[in-house]
């Protein structure tokens, strides 16, 4: 039987998971309190990092990591779903379960990289797009202020179309 220790270290280390990290399937972060509630199951847990020889196994994944998001295994049947899972836990626990939680980032590669460098483009891009159009915005107010203050009604009706086409 194990000790309560080890059983506060197994749920100390899935809080900390859930501190940290944000799974990337919502539903894993209610399966995660599940288990924590479940002291039977916290028992049985096995927290690893590598899930190969593993027959009975979850796999909760953190964004950002490399990993599937969710996916419980018992034998050589998979469920995806949180729901399925706490329906099969449920029925039985198998003696032991192991739990990968997963924040490792995903291998780097040249294609990641290019993709990365397109997102970088992009974003400064829009960026430099945004900041054009606050300036000429600020511009296009500052002139309508003018126009107003001297009542010239031409230069005000043409300031706020380009306002209006702006926006």
């Amino acid at each position: 039987m194990e000790k309560p220790k080890e059983a506060r270290s197994k749920a100390d280390a899935i809080r900390a998971f859930l501190d940290h990290h944000q799974p990337k399937l919502p539903e894993a972060r209610g399966f995660l309190q599940f288990l924590l509630a479940k002291e039977d199951i916290l028992r049985r847990l096995e927290l690893v990092s590598d899930l190969t020889d593993c027959p009975d196994a979850i796999l909760i994944s953190a964004k950002g990591s490399g990993t599937w998001p969710f996916f419980y295994r018992r034998g050589e049947r998979y469920f995806h779903k949180t729901s399925q899972a706490v329906v099969e836990l449920m029925r039985s626990v198998p003696e032991r379960i192991s739990l990968c939680l997963s924040t490792t980032p995903p291998t780097w590669s040249p294609e990641r990289q290019d993709f990365l460098d397109t997102l970088s483009r992009w974003h400064d891009e829009l960026f430099t797009d945004e900041i054009d159009k606050v300036t000429r915005r600020q511009t296009l107010l500052a002139r309508i202020d003018e126009a107003l203050a001297q009542g010239d009604r031409g230069s005000f009706d043409d300031l706020s179309a380009q306002l209006r086409e702006l926006e």
